[in-house]
């Protein structure tokens, strides 16, 4: 963002008066330049804007309305409607049936025009208050890809571009940005006009796909159908946890004063649900069964997928509800449990070669996720590199992974390509509230090969990737800086679903290492302090085999504690897994028991030197790695940050495994769990006797 290079001082005075609050806008600075606010109101074309603005409050408990709030210090990014575009909008109201004539004196009662004029107005503006962000157009996102910002009436919304003309864009696809009056400069932010009233769709996943299964022209409507066959779209039309919103607003989830930092960490202000649906088109079912989409039944689709074998051991009766139905089988390996943005399908921060802040900057080694799906418990991989172009579903090429090696894509056999999730303007995109649509134009399922190829891979997993909720809430990779979450321990009170804290006097984090050059694999790590004890859900293996599961630790903090890692498939009764983990001792402690030396130029020694911390239950750091984005030094370089082998068991891909850190030292206080990421390396991978484990 341009940089205001002046300084605005105003008085923001907010009075608690009940259960409203007033912004006193009355004792200000007063200045030459222009707020937002000022700017409108000095242009004729948006007085209809304002007017509405004035009307509109900033929030249900506020007195204060954005208009007053554009006038005071901030990060504001204006989408200003033209009183043309209004006048548009309220036309559309007309065909819709919503009111008679194209009027806001023709609604049929106060609270619609009330929850109209909010979605003209908090829509059109994106609240940097939280991020102190505001954007120019050179600094938008890239095609269908968000803003990280979200608008006041928190939703996201997107940007897309003319492929003819890359100066001209819109917003959500319909709503024009104007070429002339966009970036003008304000003290508290930027305006961009724009040719229509921005308006997200407030349509769920589920009642969207509903919508699709007579609507042909969407070119989703099979899947739509199967969705709704398998009995999943109620579980698809869920936006918010009630109960957590009720949580929040009462004060019943305070924030935590983190004394180690002097950090105020607030709970999240929600608790979100969201979902992704990667949906073959109508037209590869058209093409695949040789019927037109109208006349495609479920049967055809069972027939098919009989044919094709991809799930030997499914059911194939009429319970398409059940998770062993074969149907079921396939629906539901399209589905994942979190809202999955465009620019975070591939997790971009601090992969070896790559820096973020280069805003046109290229993918270098690979970058991929390995997300649980809905029903039966699956891993879909997500994957991108340089040499695939783009982000893909399950493709498995082979790496230069050498030691002295580049880690990009050697080759890719025909079996293994993946298929592609196209992300141009011309993919057919779905954004809804809860949830995303990204139109594929070949089958996915998990297949025998699928599952060969996921068994002979290492899977790393950020630690805030196995909670979907991360995602959904915006919490993961965040572009604030210092951005951090504090979640409440009481068993009444949790928010993950794959996680539960055992202990009502754990102190559970989730920071984000963002700009804070933390050697984290994507920036975030869990942090826990107090009588710790916490149990993650893990994961399910691709195949039966002996797995070892790593953690990733930085021991740069004297903070770091001691804790106990439990196993096993009984949540009650998890088996203790060796002595407790020290997670103070790195290459840097003083004895250096680990066996840590900084790599030489020969690596037959360097090989002798990962044997040896192999023996005592350690691995250097990934090569992949590096502190801080666009950096050279990389975590295997680094002495302080490491890995420790915690458990070594045969896993089977059809049990539910759990893994527990409970802390076993006396000052507890002072002490933390630090868990940035966990790996399961299967024993082909590990203990290969032609090929070596690789460093990344």
């Amino acid at each position: 963002m341009k940089r205001l290079v002046y300084i605005f001082y105003c008085l923001l005075f907010v009075a608690i008066v009940g259960c409203t609050e007033q912004i006193d806008t009355s004792a200000r600075y007063v200045f030459t330049e222009r707020t937002i606010a000022g700017y409108l109101s000095d242009h004729e074309q948006f007085s209809e804007y304002v007017r509405l603005m004035k009307e509109q409050k900033v929030s249900d408990i506020s007195e204060t309305s954005v208009y007053q709030l554009m006038t005071a210090y901030g990060y504001y990014t204006c989408f200003a409607p033209t009183n043309d575009a209004i006048q548009l909008y309220l036309d559309s109201l007309v065909i819709k049936g919503i009111i008679p004539v194209a009027s806001w004196d023709a609604f049929p009662d106060e609270e619609t025009k009330d929850s109209i004029r909010a979605v003209v107005v908090l829509n059109s503006i994106l609240d940097g208050t939280k991020q102190e962000t505001a954007y120019v157009s050179a600094e938008f996102p890239k095609t269908n890809e968000e803003f990280e910002v979200n608008t006041m009436a928190d939703r996201k919304i997107s940007v897309s571009y003319y492929k003819n003309d890359l100066d001209s864009c819109s917003i959500d696809g319909i709503c024009p940005v104007s070429k002339v009056n966009r970036d003008i400069e304000t003290i508290n932010g930027y305006i961009h006009q724009v040719g229509y009233v921005i308006n997200p769709s407030n349509e769920t996943l589920g009642s969207m796909l509903h919508k699709f299964t007579i609507d042909y022209e969407s070119n989703l409507s099979v899947m739509a159908m199967l969705v709704e066959t398998c009995g999943l779209t109620d579980t698809l039309s869920v936006v918010k946890d009630e109960r957590y919103e009720k949580l929040y607003k009462t004060g019943q989830l305070p924030g935590f004063k983190w004394q180690l930092r002097s950090w105020e960490i607030p709970s999240p202000e929600h608790r979100k649900y969201g979902f992704t649906l990667f949906a073959e088109t109508d037209e590869f079912w058209e093409a695949t069964l040789s019927k037109d989409r109208r006349d495609i039944t479920k049967e055809d689709v069972i027939a098919w997928l009989v044919d094709q074998d991809f799930y030997p051991d499914a059911v194939n009766n009429n319970n398409y509800q059940d998770e062993n139905n074969l149907l079921n089988q396939f629906v539901t390996y399209h589905l994942l449990p979190a809202r999955i943005p465009v620019d975070k399908l591939a997790l971009h921060y601090n992969e070896r070669g790559y820096n973020y802040k280069n805003r046109n900057a290229v993918p270098t080694v690979p970058v991929w996720a390995h997300y649980v799906t809905f029903g039966k418990r699956r891993l879909l991989r997500i994957w991108e590199s340089a040499e695939s172009g783009g982000p893909y579903l399950n493709r498995f090429p082979k790496l230069n992974n050498g030691r002295k090696e580049d880690y990009h894509e050697r080759e890719c056999l025909e079996r293994n390509q993946g298929v592609e999730i196209r992300t141009d303007e011309t993919s057919g995109i779905v954004k809804l509230i809860n949830g995303i649509i990204y139109p594929i134009h070949e089958a996915i399922a998990y297949s025998e090969n699928v599952r060969n190829e996921l068994a002979k891979v290492r899977l790393r997993y950020d630690s805030w990737e196995l909670q979907p909720e991360a995602m959904n809430n915006d919490m993961r990779l965040t572009s604030q800086t210092d951005a951090c979450w504090y979640f409440s321990s009481d068993p009444d009170k949790q928010y993950f679903e794959n996680m539960v804290v055992n202990s009502k006097q754990t102190r559970f984090m989730l920071l984000s290492g963002r700009d804070q050059s933390w050697p984290n694999y994507q920036g975030d790590e869990v942090l826990a302090e107090g009588v710790y004890d916490i149990t993650i859900t893990c994961p399910p293996v691709p195949k039966y085999g002996v797995y070892e599961i790593r953690m990733g630790v930085s021991t740069y903090s004297g903070t770091r504690g001691i804790c106990q890692v439990y196993w096993g498939s009984r949540k009650d009764q998890l088996v203790a897994q060796g002595i407790p983990v020290n997670m103070q001792l790195g290459g840097n402690s003083e004895n250096n028991i680990l066996g840590w030396e900084k790599d030489t130029d020969d690596d037959d020694y360097n090989a002798e030197v990962d044997k040896k911390m192999r023996n005592n239950g350690f691995l250097k750091g990934p090569e992949y790695i590096v502190a801080s984005a666009g950096g050279r030094e990389t975590n295997r370089m680094n002495a302080g940050a490491t890995r420790r082998i915690v458990v070594r068991e045969p896993m089977s891909p059809d049990v539910k495994y759990y893994i527990r850190f409970k802390t076993v030292q006396p000052d507890y206080n002072t002490k933390q769990l630090f868990v940035d990421y966990l790996e399961w390396c299967p024993k082909e991978v590990y203990d290969n006797p032609e090929t070596p484990e690789d460093i990344w």
